[in-house]
């Protein structure tokens, strides 16, 4: 275990507010556009203090570019915190770990401490006449995030206009109280020099680029970015995003943390298991950033959009620890640790999360020390567990939220059959107990602890091609949650009269890989993708990630999932599927389920020669009971006709 160096910076998070409230509440974090919006000072607050953070010395530990550089480049020890394992192994990443969330949070609460700290110095800076809201604004200030897999407010598109442009308009403090045009700290991070140290960034076009990029238009120093790829990639893959963080929060394979916290397979793995939220995290980077810097782990972090990025996939673990209180084990074999994690090391709920010195500055941060965001002083919109009497009331109102935010599909087999009544507030509350009592009790066991392959390779991503309609809320879109289903879909509505519980199939693609593939990153910006996979992956050859040179020497097989029901489920209302039962949709699938796989410059690799690549579709029941929730059953069938005898595709016989 690496040792506590003599210089170290104890993270904290920022403070509560003084006094401490007696209900034990914290300051929120909130949906970028909701901050935006609804919280005019600390927005204000918020674009000065990220253009301050950007303008810090980047040979301080402490400025935008040394904390950015904890994730990736430019590989060099942050803190005086040095390794444990052999030279030339570099970088502190716990991607494909089960360290993956936890090791984010106090990496998230350092950013959030250090921001915290520049904004109160920025209130105080304003006039006498508005000093004092500023500052009142400052104390409670919590970083946002960004939604990604929740529909747009009215007025929006489904990636933040604010995050996309160039210039906004902000207050500050010597403007007279009026909104001034600057460079938006949201939409790019300027290097101030490029390369302050020799070797920091070794090769181009990252060396090239004086700025953060997405899409970039070429490797030169000129390049731009295409700010509408962004857009328009994340418009096409909201149903996958919004349907796979649905997935992982209510199928009771998830309730184990190592299923859902990353995306290492193993050959023991189940066919309900391919699925994780570093699975869907992966995707997310590769959308928005293209071949830029976002899309790269090397880089990633100096792009602004990281921390929205990162703030709600921290909070999508909050909102499973709130559903699965019983199911934080962490124990798995690291393979390959880090630069500061030995190499073989049992990584448990006790591992230090180098290079994070915890509040005493004595220790370092560990995944049992970080199990709350209280410790860091911050929750969610949906984790406000001090509002609510008894924890099963708290979690209800969670699996409400979730249903609401995330459940359009099953919000539209309801509607499709009429059903316009929501479950009555004790039908859900019971059915919700039932819920959250089995996700308490659920035992966790250790998935596995690996598999083995050959090739080589860099990011990436499968697309799953299909018809281009699709079936999405428009921006703005009410989405009720909590309410039945009265029929199963393609069957006849008369059973809505009964109080039998309604089932419905849920159908996914299943995809396997290599994780150091191809050596290269993707983008996909067609109208007819419902879906991508992607690696998040480097180039061995050419990265300094001792880790990731490891991994790909030994082909680490991660694995993914797109969620097929939404545009079946638009099919049938467009009356081009007979029904979502297998017999209707299995040869729909063979016939019109086409996957690809592309290099970051969209050049389309044959599907056959990328080794370990697998492609599978399997279905599992969903039921619902008067009154109540969706339920996954938990048990998939595998549907290897869909997909045998094609490039990649799973045959009989083939493991899962």
């Amino acid at each position: 275990m690496a040792t506590i160096p003599a210089l170290n910076y104890p993270i904290t998070g920022p403070p509560r507010p003084a006094p401490a409230p007696a209900d034990g509440s914290v300051p929120l974090r909130r949906e970028i556009r909701d901050l935006q919006r609804n919280f005019p000072d600390q927005w204000t607050l918020y674009i000065l203090g990220l253009q301050a953070f950007q303008q810090l010395d980047q040979k301080s530990d402490l400025s935008w570019y040394g904390i950015a550089g904890i994730h990736g480049r430019p590989y060099r020890p942050w803190g005086g915190v040095q390794g444990d394992n052999p030279a030339g192994w570099q970088g502190y990443c716990t991607h494909s770990s089960i360290l993956f969330a936890p090791w984010h949070r106090p990496y998230l609460a350092l950013f959030e401490q250090y921001l915290y700290q520049i904004i109160q110095k920025i209130a105080a800076t304003f006039p006498a006449s508005t000093k004092t809201r500023y500052q009142q604004a400052a104390l409670t200030f919590r970083m946002p995030y960004w939604d990604w897999a929740a529909a747009p407010p009215a007025g929006d598109k489904y990636f933040p206009t604010a995050v996309g442009q160039p210039l906004i308009q902000i207050i500050t403090p010597t403007s007279n109280n009026k909104p001034v045009q600057i460079n938006n700290p949201l939409y790019s991070y300027k290097f101030n020099p490029l390369n302050p140290l020799k070797g920091d960034f070794p090769s181009a076009p990252e060396s090239r680029w004086p700025t953060t990029l997405r899409y970039p238009t070429n490797g030169s120093a000129t390049a731009k970015s295409q700010e509408q790829q962004v857009f328009d990639a994340m418009e096409s893959q909201f149903d996958s995003y919004q349907s796979n963080v649905y997935l992982i929060m209510r199928d009771p394979n998830y309730k184990q943390f190592d299923a859902f916290s990353n995306h290492q397979w193993a050959s023991n793995n189940a066919p309900g298991t391919y699925g994780s939220i570093e699975d869907v995290h992966n995707s997310v980077h590769s959308e928005t950033g293209g071949n830029g810097q976002m899309g790269d782990p090397d880089y990633a972090a100096f792009d602004p959009l990281f921390w929205l990025h990162h703030t709600n996939v921290d909070r999508q673990f909050a909102i499973w620890q709130a559903l699965n209180p019983n199911s934080y084990a962490i124990n798995k074999p690291s393979g390959d640790g880090t630069f500061s994690i030995q190499s073989g090391s049992q990584e448990t709920s006790t591992t230090p999360l180098t290079p994070f010195n915890n509040a005493t500055g004595k220790t370092y941060w560990t995944s049992d020390g970080v199990r709350s965001t209280a410790t860091f002083n911050y929750a969610y919109p949906e984790t406000q567990q001090w509002k609510y009497p008894t924890v099963q009331q708290y979690q209800t109102s969670v699996l409400v939220a979730v249903q609401t935010l995330y459940g359009a599909t099953s919000n539209q087999f309801m509607q499709l059959m009429g059903v316009q009544t929501a479950a009555a507030p004790e039908q859900i509350s019971t059915q919700a107990e039932k819920v959250v009592s089995d996700s308490s009790d659920t035992a966790q066991k250790p998935i596995g602890d690996g598999a083995a392959s050959s090739s080589h390779g860099h990011k990436f991503l499968s697309n799953l091609l299909h018809s281009s309609a699709k079936a999405k809320p428009k921006p703005g879109d009410a989405v009720r949650g909590g309410e039945d289903f009265e029929s199963e879909i393609g069957k006849s509505s008369e059973a809505s009269a009964t109080t039998k519980p309604i089932k419905y199939r849920e159908y996914i693609a299943n995809i396997r890989a290599p994780k150091h593939i191809l050596r290269q990153t993707y983008r996909a910006t067609e109208q007819s993708t419902i879906g991508t996979f992607s690696s998040f992956g480097k180039n061995p050859e050419t990265t300094g990630c001792g880790k990731c040179i490891k991994d790909e020497a030994r082909s680490l097989m991660i694995s993914g999932t797109v969620p097929l029901t939404p545009i079946l489920l638009k099919l049938y209302k467009n009356g081009d599927l007979g029904s979502l039962e297998t017999e209707n949709v299995i040869p729909y699938l063979r016939q019109n389920l086409h996957w690809r796989v592309t290099l970051a410059d969209g050049t389309e690799i044959d599907r056959g020669n990328v080794e370990g690549l697998k492609i599978s579709v399997v279905s599992t029941e969903v039921r619902c009971a008067q009154g109540g929730f969706p339920e996954y059953s938990g048990e998939y069938e595998v549907h290897s006709e869909v997909t045998g005898g094609r490039p990649a595709g799973l045959g009989e016989g083939d493991r899962i």
